[in-house]
């Protein structure tokens, strides 16, 4: 099969190599789509933690969001079949320990994680083996562009559930990319009255907008602390920060309102992160980590398919795989809009 691997930091290759073999609770399945995510510029670089830390080596196959076809099964699955339409987790438990038992398989020991974390292969390939008991048949009526997205969309999920957010209440989302856009959306489909993003781009807010969501603050033209305590008279009860940024996440803390909640969603690049720990404790309001997207994928899928979830338009760019180097060149001139690029392999 054809496949880009990084070989080390900066270096791509696009070249045939061999299909993998399934163990007998896997499937194989052809890719269709597959989706770029920011993730995969930090293994491109080497500066993803899995990289640092050693979990992770080169060559590795890249990327983890995707949609697909079965065409082989192993002699022990029993739910898939060949020509079945299907997408999965990222995060692969063993299915046997306590953490995997309760639930919390993105939490396994022995987890691996597709695209990365101790060279489980990823999906910027032709072909993928994945175990059944992370696998997700695709709704009828969904289309595998749309399906693509289904694992940055049980990323937001999964936040959004650990959000708590009450009926009513105001949220504040800080960022424009696809975890923020999808997160925003999720938020009203939890019951939040108002939703505000903060971006940096224009054309996206305007597709958040487009998308159901009550208000946008570029902050690039405004105060984001300042308009999103004008919009929710005294602060948000709940803000999800997906952007990565230090900076956002003390804006997140500036702005929460008294005993809200704070669910961080993205990886901050760094050992160390400052927060103001004195404001969160004085404001008596709850810092939550995000990792992954357990248990998350039934709901989004039948979002997107009940037309809840707008998918569709987050879908800026679809390109070959063997254009992935001028992608690549595209994100790091930063010129050009984007918020989900797809590939077809």
């Amino acid at each position: 099969m054809k496949a880009i691997r990084f070989m080390d930091p900066g270096v791509i290759e696009y070249s045939e190599i061999p299909q993998p073999e399934i163990r007998d609770d896997e499937v194989l399945a052809q890719i269709a789509y597959a989706g770029f995510c920011a993730t995969d510029i930090e293994l491109l670089t080497g500066e993803m933690i899995h990289i640092k830390n050693g979990n992770t080596k080169y060559p590795i196959i890249p990327g983890h969001e995707w949609s697909g076809t079965v065409v082989a099964v192993g002699k022990n699955v029993r739910d898939f079949k060949a020509g079945d339409q299907v997408t999965s987790d990222v995060s692969l438990g063993c299915g046997e320990c306590e953490n995997c038992r309760q639930g919390h398989y993105n939490l396994c020991p022995n987890r691996e994680v597709v695209g990365s974390y101790r060279n489980r292969q990823g999906v910027f390939a032709q072909y993928v083996a994945i175990p059944q008991r992370h696998l997700y048949h695709i709704p009828e009526g969904l289309s595998l562009e749309e399906a693509a997205l289904a694992e940055p969309a049980a990323t937001a999920m999964y936040a959004v559930t650990k959000a708590q957010i009450p009926a009513g209440a105001q949220v504040l989302v800080i960022g424009d990319g696809p975890i923020g856009q999808l997160a925003a959306q999720l938020a009203n489909i939890a019951g939040a009255s108002r939703v505000i993003m903060a971006g940096s781009w224009d054309e996206k807010l305007a597709i958040a907008r487009e998308c159901g969501i009550h208000e946008t603050i570029n902050y690039h033209n405004e105060d984001v602390i300042q308009r999103a305590r004008e919009l929710t008279e005294g602060g948000p009860e709940i803000v999800i920060e997906t952007s990565g940024s230090n900076v956002a996440l003390n804006m997140a803390v500036q702005a929460l309102k008294p005993t809200g909640r704070i669910v961080a969603v993205s990886w901050y690049n760094g050992a160390n992160v400052d927060v103001a720990m004195n404001t969160l404790i004085v404001k008596d309001a709850a810092l939550i980590g995000s990792l992954a997207s357990p248990n998350s994928f039934t709901p989004v899928l039948r979002y997107m398919v009940e037309g809840k979830l707008k998918v569709k338009p987050l879908i800026t760019h679809i390109k070959r795989l063997e254009d992935f180097q001028n992608v690549i060149e595209m994100i790091r001139a930063k010129k050009e809009m984007r918020i989900k690029i797809l590939f077809q392999p």
